[in-house]
């Protein structure tokens, strides 16, 4: 697993650089379904419904930009 920076934007258009934790055939393919998780203000994050990332401490919807 790796490290990336990506920008996202919440369901309010607020846009963030965050990292996220990538498998190796990220760094050729840059496909969103080799995103492991995000971590958005120390809360790791799964990719949920259509790599759609739900916080379950503030319950903001990210989506990589």
């Amino acid at each position: 697993m790796f490290k990336h920076s990506l920008c996202i934007k919440d369901q309010f258009g607020v846009k963030q650089t965050i990292q996220a934790t990538v498998d190796q055939q990220f760094a050729n393919t840059q496909c969103h379904s080799n995103i492991r998780h995000i971590t958005v203000d120390g809360e790791d994050i799964r990719p949920s419904f259509e790599m759609f990332f739900q916080s379950t401490l503030s319950g903001k919807i990210f989506k990589i930009i």
